[in-house]
């Protein structure tokens, strides 16, 4: 990024920043500053010396010396030399207006020295190539570094990693504990802390009734839309450092599209693009290709989100209105669900161009009850609670977001309304309902306070059209007036002092009605299938047998049982959730199940109850199911395994419990020959992921030189899984033979990071245990595209070796974003059942390693 970017951004006439030019080092030391920067928000530049300017990036939390630590850094454009000595104001209009004071400096050197070769050439490769690794001799940060780019599409996501050595530390590190207590820096950033809630622009009075309507009739309901992540119900406020806090926002959840074909929508998809007409246009503004989350909120004549404002906004004032964004999507068309809230945050806050309707939704960190108590101050209705780590799931409502309310409120479904009384003429007071556990709909009580006569006479001219004669709730509910029944189509909010033991509602205030929310009638659509596993192809269908579901499926009759059990108590997945799963992504798994006996790993009460195994499984199987029986030398008896061979089995074994599959590695045709190899990756407590990525692309690095193809997936848990083809060419004993070889030569690379020794207690506890003996007769493993018995429901994912690199996680691949994944890659794994490798010329080249 040259100097030219830098001096675009700045008026030398209103700032004391250095012009400064490109400076040649010489024969001195490289220098590097890290400069604690207040503007819009607090963040630290970390620059280092290079080419005659300082390469630089933005630091939200500030360098740390504990490894554990993997701090964000964004590219930001070069600067010159002479800005390693600025400190100062730069004034209010001006470009990173703020605060700036060099808080370390020294000199620094590439860590790894090549003869021949000057220093500063082999920074520069290890910026082009993204991985920068250097020593820091400062006042504070001393040690081995590594700047590392993030695989995310976009070229300014990097991460500053500390290497463990002498200079790091264990315990948490913060910056900003080692920062001045008196400076203007510090007093910058406490005044904008007690500004935190600060309260917004009055909204101009809303007048006249031409364009009000609480339906949003006029506006479509789009076929294709994202739905929104959504948090769930939590207690109390609370203090974490893992944790961020939003503000709660009064509002209607949008979602914005944002690149050739603009959108702007609700959770439910319903077109906002006319309703929020000024919003939509100043969504235009924005330069970057990207889709994100937000709320759209009004704002009372007290500068607060109103939501009764937002009922009867229409188009007019720039201050009445406001779309405040907190979460990103994708950006350039990359996917970025699967980075942490944090990381996410970061990319939204450099691409997105605040306008005066279009707005940066900030956080705090760590400081929930104090944020809380300022929310409660200003009347607000609460705050959204995040984990700093948790990846975006669409549609999913998470315990990884938890909404803390100030103000009890609820979404009902308004099922009636009686008659009215007094000087009103529309109707008395509304009938509300919610849905139970068991999905039907109950009486909660009725509102007959907080309508005016606009919101009154539209809502009266709607429920009209919804009157039926019978009354919609199993029971029907006393009323003090004649009840109309309506149809459960319409759902509002309404704020209420507490609920009695009976589940009714003290107080109720009406709040106004939520189009953006799905009806109970919608809902009862989308339940109508069997199960979640419902076939999409005709000659599949369900049949209702009480609670359970019997499902055609392929022309045999599965009986699935008990779909609502939960499975994974913390996300509140289901059976029918892993039914669900297995029944969309069948044509990917059953490749590699087909014609291989199956090992049963049964967990009949979800992940948290008792689990067994279950070989001898095919003599209380349907009798469409195949099987064959193989003589067993431990038990010394012919033992019957099931064969996964259409998705029919696959279902009924998924509804026996069995949350993962694991299949022999050789098929019954060739039962003593693998079709692949697996070298299985354990890493201990002790070892973080990056490790095992580190011991994976050691493995492919020797794979490579002998010429043998290898393909990599994640375990599902804590390691990953590599696999060569073998093409049912080898016996297990020559297969297992060469896997051990490959073993010892990762071994001989990493000595000081794996180990062979299988007994837990005489292994090292910091090191990666290569177990090669997967690949004897009869051992199994969980199959590519397999859901793991494990917290969030994630599946055993193939990798591109590409993705193999840090930055990775194996909790971004789930029962909820593998289906989304395959869609978009297909099948990146079919070639490990393919062509086999030359084990005869592999071994020989093995031998000249």
């Amino acid at each position: 990024m040259p100097l030219e970017k830098y001096k675009q951004k700045r008026n030398f006439k209103r700032t004391t920043e250095p012009k400064g030019k490109k400076e040649k080092s010489g024969d001195r030391k490289l220098r590097f500053v890290v400069q604690r920067h207040a503007a819009s928000r607090l963040h630290y530049d970390f620059r280092l010396e290079m080419e005659g300017v300082l390469k630089s990036w933005a630091v939200p939390k500030g360098p740390s010396l504990n490894p554990d630590d993997k701090r964000l850094a964004m590219m930001v454009e070069d600067h010159p030399y002479a800005y390693r000595e600025f400190e100062g104001t730069i004034p209010e209009g001006n470009y990173g207006a703020g605060e700036v004071e060099i808080w370390d400096e020294g000199t620094y050197e590439a860590m790894e020295k090549k003869a021949g070769k000057k220093e500063e050439t082999l920074l520069l490769a290890g910026l082009k190539s993204g991985s920068l690794k250097f020593e820091l001799h400062g006042r504070k940060l001393k040690g081995s570094f590594a700047l590392v780019q993030m695989k995310t599409g976009e070229k300014n996501a990097w991460l500053l990693i500390k290497h463990k050595d002498k200079y790091a530390v264990t315990k948490k590190y913060d910056a900003e504990d080692l920062t001045p207590k008196r400076s203007k820096v510090t007093a910058r950033v406490a005044a904008k802390k007690n500004t935190a809630v600060k309260k917004q622009p009055a909204a101009p009075p809303v007048t006249g009734k031409k364009n009000y309507d609480p339906l949003l009739l006029k506006e479509k309901k789009l076929t294709q839309y994202i739905k929104p992540m959504l948090a769930t119900a939590g207690e109390q406020a609370f203090d974490d450092e893992d944790w961020l806090f939003e503000i709660k926002w009064d509002g209607y959840r949008a979602v914005a599209e944002l690149g050739k074909n603009k959108k702007l929508y609700s959770r439910n998809g319903l077109s906002f693009e006319q309703k929020f007409a000024p919003v939509f246009e100043q969504l235009s503004m924005q330069s970057e290709t990207m889709v994100i989350d937000g709320e759209v909120v009004v704002y009372n004549e007290k500068g607060l989100p109103d939501f009764q404002a937002l009922q009867h906004y229409q188009a007019g004032g720039p201050n009445a209105i406001a779309y405040q964004v907190f979460d990103l999507i994708s950006l350039h068309g990359k996917d970025t669900t699967s980075l942490s809230l944090v990381q996410r945050k970061e990319l939204l806050k450099e691409a997105l161009i605040e306008t005066d309707l279009v707005r940066y939704c900030d956080h705090v960190q760590g400081q929930g009850k104090k944020f809380f108590r300022a929310l409660q101050q200003n009347n607000m209705e609460g705050m959204i609670a995040k984990r700093a780590d948790s990846i975006y799931q669409p549609g999913v409502r998470s315990k990884d977001w938890l909404k803390i309310k100030h103000q009890l409120t609820e979404e009902v479904y308004i099922v009636g309304y009686t008659e009215p009384r007094g000087a009103r003429n529309q109707f008395g007071a509304l009938i509300l309902a919610q849905e139970n556990k068991k999905g039907k709909l109950t009486y909660c009580g009725h509102v007959g306070t907080g309508f005016d006569e606009r919101s009154i006479d539209e809502l009266f001219r709607v429920l009209q059209t919804l009157v039926v004669t019978k009354c919609p709730l199993d029971e029907t509910p006393p009323t003090n007036t004649p009840a109309t029944w309506v149809r459960p189509q319409l759902v509002c909010t309404i704020k209420f002092t507490h609920r009695t033991r009976s589940g009714i509602f003290r107080h109720p205030v009406f709040m106004g009605l939520r189009p953006d929310k799905s009806t109970f009638m919608t809902k009862t659509r989308k339940k109508q299938p069997a199960t979640k596993t419902a076939v999409k192809k005709t000659k599949d269908r369900a049949e209702d047998t009480g609670t359970d579901k019997m499902v055609q499926v392929g022309g045999h009759r599965v009986k699935l049982t008990n779909p609502g059990k939960i499975y994974w108590p913390d996300e509140g997945y289901t059976k029918g959730d892993l039914v669900a799963y297995y029944n969309e992504v069948y044509r990917y798994i059953l490749p590699y199940l087909k014609n291989r006996p199956e090992s049963l790993n049964r967990f009949p009460n979800g992940i948290t109850g008792d689990s067994f195994y279950h070989k001898d499984a095919g003599d209380t199987a349907p009798g469409w199911v195949d099987t064959v029986k193989l003589y067993s030398e431990s038990t010394q008896k012919d033992i019957e395994y099931i064969l996964c061979n259409n998705k029919a089995t696959l279902l009924y074994l998924a509804n026996l419990g069995c949350i993962d599959m694991n299949p022999w590695n050789s098929t019954v045709s060739k039962i003593d020959h693998p079709t692949y190899l697996i070298l299985d990756l354990d890493p201990s407590d002790k070892n973080d992921f990056d490790d095992v990525i580190e011991v994976a692309n050691a493995t492919k690095e020797i794979l490579d030189k002998t010429g043998a193809d290898s393909f990599c997936k994640t375990s599902g848990a804590t390691g990953l899984h590599v696999y060569v083809p073998m093409n049912n060419k080898y016996t297990y004993e020559q297969v297992k033979d060469f896997a051990h070889l490959l073993a010892m030569q990762v071994n001989n690379l990493l000595p000081d990071l794996t180990t062979l020794e299988r007994s837990l207690q005489k292994r090292s506890k910091h090191k990666i245990y290569v177990d090669y003996l997967q690949n004897r007769k009869g051992q199994t493993i969980a199959s590519a595209y397999s859901v793991r018995p494990k917290p969030a429901a994630p599946v055993s994912a193939p990798l591109l070796w590409k993705e193999v690199e840090k930055g990775l996680y194996p909790e971004q691949f789930t029962i909820k974003t593998m289906p989304g994944r395959l869609a978009k890659m297909g099948d990146i794994f079919k070639k490990v059942l393919g062509k086999g490798i030359n084990l005869e010329k592999c071994l020989a080249d093995m031998e000249k390693l």
